[in-house]
């Protein structure tokens, strides 16, 4: 395998943004691979590995406003993820996954293949979850205020039907407004597969306060980025879309 920093990755807009390249010897696709809000392509890089395993050359790359992206974060993440894409189309058909805000971005996508990790498709963000988001901003997104992402979620827009082949993953304990928006989303693609992740996995706590009881529910949400079962089914599963 061949490990590349890539230096020639620009958006629509002229951005260029920093990706790290896994080329297998002979690649028989490419998949863009994006991470979640407040991470960075640092932490996609289990799937990355693990595509390549599967003859699939990865491109994990950082959207505007994480990471080493010079841009602020906005609805330009859009664009970050076409640009990258594009780029992978080079190898052939081309699939994209990513984790969180990185699943709805896929599900946005040009992609052949789309493989969306727990996606942040909820109606909105609870209560408990922008508490969350505001009083834990992550070091990893440079946002105008904390707590950025409710605003941005909704100018993106509802994410709309692809008739292409889709596979949606959420965990079995997974937040409760991420399984609700992931399997109403599996009913309208009409080529959607809807998989439930079960190992490895935070178990529920009984707690009188609600926060509490929300938090393992927000550590399995994230964790998928690294869960054993996550990156066993999903680079199989591109693979058997792209390799056709």
């Amino acid at each position: 395998m061949k490990f590349t920093r890539v230096t020639d990755l620009v958006s629509s807009d002229g951005h260029n943004i920093p990706a790290f390249l896994l080329e297998p010897d002979t690649p028989v696709g490419g998949v863009a691979v994006c991470h979640g809000y407040g991470s960075s392509k640092i932490e996609m890089l289990g799937m990355v590995t693990a595509l390549a395993e599967n003859g699939l050359a990865a491109l994990a790359f950082d959207m505007r406003g994480h990471g080493e992206h010079p841009a602020p974060v906005s609805v330009g993440v859009l664009d970050d993820f076409e640009a990258a894409t594009t780029y992978m189309r080079r190898y052939g058909p081309v699939g994209a996954t990513g984790l969180s805000l990185g699943g709805r971005l896929t599900l946005m996508s040009s992609a052949d293949a789309l493989a969306a990790i727990s996606p942040s498709v909820v109606q909105e963000v609870s209560p408990r979850g922008q508490w969350m988001f505001k009083n834990f901003p992550s070091p990893s997104v440079r946002e105008p205020y904390s707590g950025y992402v409710v605003e941005l979620l909704k100018e993106l827009g509802d994410v709309q039907t692809q008739d292409k082949p889709a596979l949606l993953l959420h965990s079995t304990r997974d937040i409760v407004n991420i399984i609700e928006g992931t399997q109403e989303l599996a009913k309208i693609f009409p080529q959607a597969e809807l998989r439930v992740i079960t190992e490895d996995t935070r178990p529920d706590v009984e707690h009188e306060n609600g926060l509490i009881r929300y938090l393992p529910r927000w550590f399995n949400h994230m964790e998928l980025r690294g869960n054993s079962e996550a990156l066993h089914i999903v680079p199989r599963w591109l693979r058997g879309q792209l390799a056709n």
